[in-house]
């Protein structure tokens, strides 16, 4: 028998908000909530790509050689980024890469400073990026916004927000992670104290969406 949390998970498959790849299961979220819970966020440009394995690595992992055009988050745990590695396989969450290709990177931390990536980080070709994603990487918005906390919408009527939340509609809205609050949105605080939504055109489309109380 078909329970109503049944039906949601199926939902989100048949809708592509969960992402699976062989294995690999990553839950969407906005940009800004993948900023603030990443080690280091760099940009640059992937130079080449080697296969190795190690002692302290339980798979083979690839490591990508880069070049750091610009650090936006992590300075005081790593100056610089040469290197950061990903599992060799989807099912383990790797993520490929092209090189001569300029990438915004969101990363962890692990043994001996390495920076880890995988599927469940936000890595995006940087051409690629909105104008209002690349100022709200480089103008600090993202980083300013991560006293508020995000809340994804999975279903309607979306629950009133607390003071301290922005709800994330993109997923009922637009039926995509990759809607117009990711694009063109970010959530900071008001003078008020309260969070608040702040972007282009349907950047704050939840203002739209009828509450229903927590």
């Amino acid at each position: 028998m078909n329970t109503p949390v049944t039906g949601l998970l199926l939902s989100i498959l048949t809708l592509r908000l969960q992402e699976v790849v062989n294995g690999c299961t990553c839950l969407p979220v906005h940009p800004q909530i993948a900023f603030c819970n990443s080690d280091i966020v760099i940009r640059v440009l992937v130079t080449s790509k080697t296969l190795v394995s190690s002692n302290d690595m339980e798979h083979d992992t690839v490591q990508y050689a880069v070049t750091q055009e610009k650090m936006y988050k992590g300075f005081e745990k790593k100056k610089m980024v040469e290197y950061v590695y990903t599992a060799s396989s989807s099912a383990a969450c790797g993520v490929e890469l092209e090189t001569n290709v300029q990438y915004l990177i969101t990363g962890q931390l692990g043994i001996q400073g390495k920076v880890h990536i995988g599927l469940c980080n936000w890595i995006v070709p940087w051409d690629d990026l909105t104008s209002m994603q690349k100022r709200n990487v480089k103008w600090n918005k993202y980083e300013t916004g991560c006293s508020c906390q995000v809340v994804t919408c999975l279903s309607l009527p979306c629950s009133l927000p607390e003071k301290s939340q922005c709800v994330w509609t993109d997923l009922v809205t637009e039926k995509t992670p990759a809607g117009s609050q990711a694009k063109y949105s970010v959530c900071m605080e008001r003078d008020d104290g309260c969070c608040h939504w702040y972007g282009e055109g349907l950047a704050s489309a939840n203002e739209n969406i009828y509450y229903s109380e927590p």
